[in-house]
């Protein structure tokens, strides 16, 4: 009776704060939710569910639904970060879009049926190259209109002068009143290409956003919460829903984003490496004095290069799901059996033990196979069934392959394949998988903490099972075998967070390097146990349960290594840990001309989203360059109820000089506007 009226007190001090925020991260295997006093950056209560597909928002409600309501009545931000664009791109799962690309630009070979290329665009001082085809833009929009759901528009040097795709826009509206996505709305940086594929990922995601979007908003005012909505991109700043849903794309790799701030908030270190331990992937990026690291390159995702700034990010498919399966090596190439990690992902033997209860008898009764016939999908621990996905567009062989797999565990050899001439068809079952019509089963490194008692949330028992038949390959105790896995999983890391700070290794070198590290399996001398890599900033661990690997860490990296309280839920703190942000990139052209007395008669030519403006000065031009820029940050600001005092304003100008003896050939004037996410 006391614990309860204890219990009661606090409840009643955490509704009397005002400053009560929700982070909610959809991840790959986990939905994880935060509740956290702003004030005094406590985590209130943290909760996590299973992500359910292929739409979050049941994972979302289920998370929701174990948080106490009162407090959830009580919040007044939400902030969220999920992977529903990148899986949308990566599953080829997007709205269908016609990309129109004006002047000479290549189109992207993933596009040939749903692009045309017209006249016109700009050169690289912003003048017009040849006039805009209007009629070639008409004819093809009224052609496919009734085939796709939104258009994207990219012109050559928009960025210069974008009065080609607002012209094009303008005539698309009038013809269909469809979303258009120009691309020098969403990019600023030079790269015809990379913008219209960008423009067109972000038409696809349109609808995608929106229909989530809205339904996390309707959830939480079913649930009588009265939020301010945001985001995290890619980059670790946050947008507002309303934003979200009209550049959806910028969201890409919010996760590997959140996991950063986050481990930057839980263990209050401004300068910090983190490594996001995930069910699918192992991410390792960095943040310096608060603000994280950004690729010089645009994201690529699926194939697809984009101009869309994210988070510099080292990864690798190896996570708590990867399947641990063994290859049988090849007697001619003298190639012994060996042990892998991933890259596909499967459902680990303790958690479908717990889906399916007759999961470990149908292991134990099963016929081992000969050791040298082991491939990823004929394993001794390695189960499939339908994943329940709908089936479309199959060829006839994959049909019969379909058909022939229950919605139970089984093993491949033991179904019917006499109308295949009894040989088991990998090729097909691999490409139902890649379809997500046939879910795996198998021995993953959640299974190995299961085994080692680190971790206890499923059925050790056929974690237990599922040790014993791959450790009796290499005639090794499954305790054994079990603390080898632990160890080569945290030479992913330490491999992955070297790689990061120097890309001057090659991974394979990495990794043979640290094969002679430490006192585990695999070390080749007592004096390789006194080589590790020193590292001289913090590493912050995030992900259930990495607490487990730090003892392996060790072994190969001399550093300061933390996981900090609450590290499982790190991604849903750090949603939000985001600031709203606002980037301005300005060029400034320069002609210059050396007089007959030696004077030089410069022209600083400024290009804006407005237009042109030339200077005879530099000062005029870069303060123009910064008024305009300020000014813009200012009103976004204001349109989320920012006033002016409370953004920090940082300024870059950057001079390329390639003869010391003349002026600037260009001027780049960088502007950046933060704030803090707050109501």
């Amino acid at each position: 009776m006391k614990t309860f009226a204890v219990k009661q007190y606090f409840r009643r001090l955490i509704l009397l704060s005002n400053n009560i925020s929700l982070g909610i991260d959809a991840g790959g295997t986990y939905t994880d939710a935060a509740l956290v006093n702003m004030d005094d950056h406590r985590i209130l209560q943290s909760e996590k569910a299973l992500t359910t597909y292929p739409n979050p928002l049941g994972g979302i409600q289920d998370v929701l639904d174990k948080l106490d309501p009162e407090i959830l009545k009580q919040t007044r931000l939400l902030s969220v970060s999920t992977t529903f664009a990148t899986n949308t791109i990566l599953e080829k799962n997007g709205a269908p879009v016609a990309l129109i690309l004006i002047g000479t630009q290549k189109v992207p070979e993933h596009l040939r049926d749903n692009c045309v290329v017209v006249k016109g665009g700009h050169n690289y001082r912003g003048v017009e190259n040849e006039e805009l085809d209007l009629d070639g833009i008409r004819e093809y929009v009224l052609s496919v209109k009734d085939k796709v759901s939104a258009f994207a528009v990219s012109s050559f040097y928009s960025i210069l002068n974008p009065d080609h795709e607002k012209a094009a826009r303008s005539l698309i509206h009038e013809l269909t009143g469809y979303p258009v996505v120009c691309g020098y709305e969403l990019a600023h940086a030079l790269g015809a290409y990379e913008r219209g594929v960008t423009a067109y990922l972000n038409a696809s995601l349109l609808p995608v956003a929106r229909m989530f979007l809205e339904a996390v908003a309707e959830e939480t005012k079913r649930r009588g919460m009265n939020v301010k909505t945001t985001m995290l991109k890619c980059n670790g700043a946050v947008a507002m829903f309303s934003e979200v849903m009209e550049r959806p794309v910028e969201t890409i790799f919010s996760g590997p984003a959140a996991s950063v701030l986050g481990a930057s908030f839980l263990s209050g270190k401004e300068t910090c490496l983190a490594i996001d331990v995930g069910g699918t992937s192992t991410d390792v990026s960095m943040i310096e004095d608060g603000i994280p690291q950004i690729s010089d390159l645009g994201a690529t995702v699926g194939g697809w290069k984009t101009k869309v700034r994210a988070i510099k990010m080292e990864t690798i498919a190896a996570g708590g799901d990867s399947h641990i399966w063994v290859d049988a090596g090849n007697i001619l190439e003298a190639r012994a059996p060996s042990v892998k990690i991933g890259p596909r992902r499967v459902i680990p033997l303790c958690r479908a033990a717990i889906m399916y209860p007759e999961l470990s008898e149908t292991i134990k009764n099963h016929w081992t196979p000969h050791n040298m016939s082991l491939n990823e999908f004929f394993q001794k621990t390695t189960l499939l069934l339908k994943s329940g996905y709908e089936a479309v567009n199959l060829s006839p062989e994959e049909i019969k392959v379909y058909q022939k797999i229950p919605s139970v565990p089984v093993f491949a050899d033991d179904l019917d394949w006499k109308d295949f001439g009894g040989e088991i068809q990998f090729e097909i079952i691999e490409a139902l998988v890649n379809k997500r019509l046939i879910q795996l089963i198998g021995f993953t490194p959640t299974d190995v903490l299961h085994v080692t008692g680190e971790f206890e949330e499923w059925d050790a028992d056929a974690a237990q099972l599922g040790a014993r038949k791959l450790a009796e390959i290499f005639s090794m105790a499954k305790e054994d075998f079990c603390r080898f896995m632990k160890r080569k999983f945290a030479k992913i890391m330490a491999v992955e967070t070297v790689l990061f700070l120097n890309d001057t290794f090659s991974r394979e070198e990495l990794n043979a390097f640290m094969d002679k590290f430490g006192k585990g399996y695999g070390s080749s001398s007592a004096g390789d146990s006194y080589m590790r890599f020193k590292i001289d900033i913090p590493i912050i661990l995030i992900g259930a349960p990495v607490r487990c690997f730090i003892p392996e860490l060790e072994e190969f990296l001399d550093a300061e290594i933390i996981a900090p309280e609450h590290y499982a839920v790190g991604n849903a703190v750090g949603c939000l840990a985001g600031k709203l942000a606002r980037r301005i990139e300005t060029r400034i052209d320069v002609e210059s001309k050396e007089e007959e007395n030696g004077d030089w008669t410069i022209r600083y030519t400024v290009y804006t989203n407005d237009g042109q403006r030339s200077f005879s000065n530099k000062n005029g031009a870069v303060q123009y360059a910064e008024t305009y820029a300020k000014k813009d940050i200012y009103k976004y600001m204001a349109e989320n109820d920012i006033k002016e005092n409370d953004v920090e304003i940082h300024v870059k100008t950057k001079e390329m000089i390639y003869d010391p003896q003349k002026p600037p050939v260009q001027i780049e004037v960088l502007i950046e506007g933060f704030a803090e996410n707050k109501v």
